[in-house]
């Protein structure tokens, strides 16, 4: 009886190896390319997956800043006004009142109230000369004192009133609130025409910005309702990879099985012939190499038989 030798994989298995893996590798490319974003020193590839949060984020952060941006420039624009305002009525005031002497005029009620006016919601104006000494403020207790004290304490308000004193000056500069919370000021100053005295203008930039804020919280909803969406999409799409796959290697495996199973068949058959199993059917009704291989063992078995019946005669006719 033959003894059969088998060594390596069989056809099947390498079939199997030769079209899964192909497959399964090009999905994990895709896989990677649509969910992982990866990072090569300075260059970056971004995922599909990321391209549309980062994009959506990127598109808020930008309008939300530039909306911030607009709104500081009306406010300091705003502030701007407000001191050159003060400072054209402080002129009129001064000119109409030209026999009054200077300390009579500025201890005038009237001019104090032209003088110190509210800016925005919290700030206020205030005036002093290019000496540096305040004649009118908010604060009582800051009126008659010589703005120089505020250079150690204040230096980035200082700076920018100092700068006042040779002419129009502005800027930023944060100021601490009485519950310990800084936040930036803007602060412009004008002189008044024809006198040494300064108008400042100043208050909280973010009184004018606070409509970004509630733009920002807005934004950051539909930012969330979106991302929540989009993680739903992105589910789905794992879930319908995941069954293309399946329905991929359940059918490349059924379909390499239906090629192997004639050449098994075929075998078998040519194992059988081999053992003297001359009438074994060959059933393949298969077309193309597997088609011809059968035809081949057929010719095969016919010589087969022929040659034993020949051999048969002879020794019968002996």
């Amino acid at each position: 009886m033959a003894v059969k030798k088998r060594s390596g994989l069989g056809l099947l298995p390498k079939l199997l190896i030769g079209t899964l893996i192909p497959i399964l590798v090009a999905f994990l490319i895709i896989w990677v390319i649509v969910f992982f974003s990866v990072d090569f020193g300075k260059f970056r590839v971004t995922s599909v997956k990321d391209i549309g949060s980062e994009s959506l984020k990127e598109l808020t952060t930008t309008s939300l800043n530039e909306s911030k941006s607009s709104l500081n420039k009306l406010g300091e624009k705003i502030i701007r006004e407000k001191a050159i305002d003060v400072a054209a009525q402080i002129e009129i005031f001064i000119k109409t009142h030209p026999k009054v002497k200077r300390e009579e005029l500025l201890k005038d009620p009237w001019l104090k109230s032209i003088a110190v006016q509210k800016v925005g919601e919290t700030g206020y104006t205030a005036v002093h000369d290019n000496m540096g000494i305040n004649y009118f403020h908010v604060n009582p207790q800051i009126v008659g004192s010589d703005l120089h004290d505020l250079s150690t304490k204040l230096p980035a308000f200082w700076k920018i009133l100092e700068a006042s004193l040779k002419g129009p000056a502005f800027g930023y500069y944060d100021w601490k609130d009485a519950d310990g919370k800084i936040r930036p000021k803007y602060m412009y100053l004008a002189s008044v025409k024809d006198t040494d005295l300064i108008v400042a203008a100043t208050t909280y930039i973010d009184e004018f910005s606070r409509p970004s804020r509630v733009m920002e919280g807005r934004m950051k909803q539909i930012e969330s309702r979106y991302l929540e969406a989009y993680e739903d999409k992105i589910k789905i799409f794992y879930v319908v990879i995941l069954c293309v796959v399946l329905v991929l290697l359940v059918r490349i495996y059924f379909y390499d099985r239906s090629v192997i199973q004639p050449i098994r068949h075929l075998s078998e058959v040519a194992d059988k012939i081999s053992m003297g199993e001359l009438d074994t059917p060959i059933q393949i009704k298969e077309k193309g190499e597997v088609g011809a291989l059968a035809e081949s063992i057929e010719r095969m078995q016919t010589s087969v038989k022929a040659a034993i019946e020949r051999l048969q005669k002879r020794k019968e006719g002996r």
